[in-house]
């Protein structure tokens, strides 16, 4: 419970207190207190009004049938008062010593009799203890009585008095007196009991007053921060009553009540119909819960119903409570998002670039062009597939590293390069971009995919042109030296010697003299393939330009001797395979296939190396020499560089 609740509980107690209060000048109900003392006092008069009689006059026996009476009255009081009977007691007591006082003053003296003394206070608790209407009717009595006493004792009606002492009249009096003081000290009691409760009650009330204003205003405040207002809605008048906020949230003044009709013509003319549907399914039985646009002015809004009908202790519905909501922002934040929405969506969908959403390694989007990339018929095609399926088996495990870490929020290279597979099985280079993303609600990657098959292609073009012979194919100068020096920094690693052969081809330039150099070309692309028929797949075969070819031998002897003599071998077998008769077919310009047979030797110059002892335009240099020092031995022959000491 909040403090504010127990504040106004604590508020409501003096109040109940008072509603439940047996004291009758409060609750206007008999007192049981006041009547077991109108009893007790009735008692115990008619017991001393015995025992004096029977002091002060025992021989007038008469005297005590009075008291005699009251002391009756007195026990049926009792016994009234035993079975819960406050009310009838009451009046049993009141008219009933009415009657005994009326009937003693006819045989004591009429008016002048002590006992009409008790007519006064016999009103008096007849209205403090019942209610005005009997005190009126007692005191109608004790009017026509004191009147008819009159009349009996001036007309001779009334018996001679019976002889009183004066102690009588001087006990009547005091007893008189007492009941009196006791009576006004009663009441006195009761009502400054009245006034202390009232006070309190009134405290109290003031407090839970404030308590429930500021609740209020609390509530008022909360409902203009939430943007919801309430109402109550009378269905036997069809109005409805609008909290503060309700009337803000429709542009009317505070404590307005509207009509259902007009109420209805604030809402959005498009929104009517279904509204009225759903307020009279509502009336039926359904739940009323119906989000509509309300005009105020010339702006719309849109307001959210929601609603409960209750029973009258009839059991009929009478009524129905019920919320206002404004969720303008709401709806226009929605259109906002579902724009964003259109437009990421169309960016996606029109974008040349692919992309895929994946979550856990299953796809669950994939735009046109990620559709085209892969080769797949339609987008179900791919959202069949799991990530592990396109991508190639030699990048899965980095792809998959790479995945994780954008899942656990890992910094990564932004853009890598990697290859995938099209559903056809074929490879595409492409370059991915990964991002961490929500999707329907749970976490997933965004995956942008740039096909750069096209541009890796190139970039092996460029370096097939930059680092190899585009006629065989071969490496060119510039990939022989980078080669020469890797293999000069092995030797001095593996303190092996390496092996540089020089080749120029003898006579080759009467064939193309004869036959042009189409058919030059031919010879050059076969002479290409023999050599690499005559090495290891660790050397290399490079055409230098023109005729000339260099082949590197690499990882050979640890000793000179025997290295040499490996090169040798090599440079033997070369030249033996080189000078074979060359068989090439051309087509003449009448497309007819021509057989032209070349015979072409070579003349090799060869240098063995190791380590870094020698400079690489050295080691061709002395290779070069040595080619050429076979060429002046007359040809088709292989010759050694003699002048390089190697250590």
């Amino acid at each position: 419970m909040s403090a504010r609740e127990e504040k106004i509980k604590n508020t409501d107690e003096p109040l109940a207190r008072l509603a439940g209060s047996t004291d009758p000048l409060i609750a206007g109900a008999p007192s049981l207190t006041l009547a077991k003392y109108g009893v007790a006092a009735v008692l115990i008069g008619a017991v001393a009004s015995v025992m004096a009689l029977g002091i002060v006059v025992p021989e007038a026996s008469m005297r005590t049938v009075g008291p005699l009476l009251l002391f009756l009255l007195a026990a049926l009081g009792w016994y009234l008062l035993s079975h819960g009977r406050i009310y009838a007691t009451i009046c049993l007591l009141t008219f009933g010593v009415w009657a005994v006082m009326t009937g003693i003053a006819v045989f004591v003296g009429g008016v002048r009799a002590p006992v009409v003394i008790v007519y006064p206070v016999l009103i008096l608790m007849a209205g403090w203890l019942l209610n005005a209407r009997v005190a009126l009717l007692l005191t109608t009595l004790t009017v026509l009585a004191t009147v008819g006493l009159f009349l009996a004792e001036s007309w001779g009606f009334l018996p001679p008095p019976l002889p009183s002492p004066v102690v009588i009249y001087f006990g009547d009096q005091i007893l008189m007196y007492l009941l009196s003081a006791a009576l006004v000290v009663f009441v006195l009691r009761a009502y400054q009991n009245r006034l202390h409760e009232l006070r309190t009650a009134s405290s109290d009330l003031e407090r839970r007053t404030l308590a429930l204003q500021e609740s209020k205003a609390e509530l008022h405040r909360a409902q203009a921060v939430a943007k919801v207002g309430s109402w109550v809605y009378d269905m036997t008048q069809e109005t409805m009553s609008l909290s503060a906020e309700t009337c803000r949230i429709f542009g009317l003044v505070e404590g307005t009540s509207i009509s259902h009709a007009a109420y209805l013509s604030q809402v959005h003319p498009a929104d009517r119909n279904e509204l009225e549907h759903a307020w009279q399914r509502a009336l039926q039985g359904d739940a009323f819960d119906h989000a509509h646009r309300i005009l105020v002015g010339e702006t719309v809004r849109w307001v959210r119903q929601k609603a409960e009908s209750g029973l009258a202790s009839d059991g009929l519905k009478r009524r129905a409570v019920g919320i206002t909501q404004d969720i303008t922002d709401l709806k226009q934040a929605q259109a906002a998002l579902q724009e964003s929405k259109e437009r990421y969506r169309t960016m996606i969908e029109w974008t040349p670039e692919s992309i895929l959403v994946h979550r856990q390694g299953q796809i669950l989007y994939a735009n046109p062009a990620a559709i085209k990339l892969f080769g797949a018929p339609d987008a179900s095609s791919l959202l069949r597939k799991s990530t592990a399926e396109l991508i190639h088996p030699d990048d899965l495990k980095v792809q998959t590293e790479r995945m994780k870490n954008i899942n656990d929020h890992v910094p990564i290279t932004p853009m890598v390069a990697t290859r995938f597979l099209k559903l056809d099985g074929r490879v595409i280079d492409v370059e991915v971009q990964g991002t961490a993303i929500v999707y329907d609600g749970d976490p997933a990657i965004h995956v942008c995919i740039r096909d750069i098959s096209a541009r890796k292609q190139m970039e092996d073009q460029i370096r097939q042109l930059a680092f190899f012979d585009h006629l065989t194919q071969l490496p060119n100068r510039r990939l022989l030296t980078d080669r020469l020096s890797q293999a000069m920094a092995l030797s001095k690693r593996s303190n092996c010697f390496a092996a540089l052969l020089f080749l120029d081809l003898d006579n080759f330039k009467p064939l193309n003299d004869r036959h042009g150099h189409a058919v030059g070309d031919l010879l050059l692309m076969e002479a290409a393939a023999r050599l690499m028929n005559c090495v290891r797949e660790v050397d290399t075969v490079a055409r230098f330009g023109g005729d000339e070819f260099v082949v590197l031998l690499t990882e050979l002897d640890a000793r000179q001797a025997e290295s040499t003599e490996q090169a040798g071998i090599v440079a033997e077998k070369i030249r033996a395979g080189l000078s074979l008769p060359y068989l090439l077919t051309v087509k003449t310009k009448d497309q007819v296939a021509t057989r032209i047979e070349h015979q072409c030797t070579i003349s090799v110059g060869a240098v063995v190396f190791r380590g870094p002892e020698s400079d690489p335009d050295d080691v061709l240099k002395w290779a070069d020499t040595a080619m050429y020092q076979a060429k002046q031995a007359g040809r088709n022959s292989v010759r050694f560089h003699a002048s390089t000491e190697i250590p």
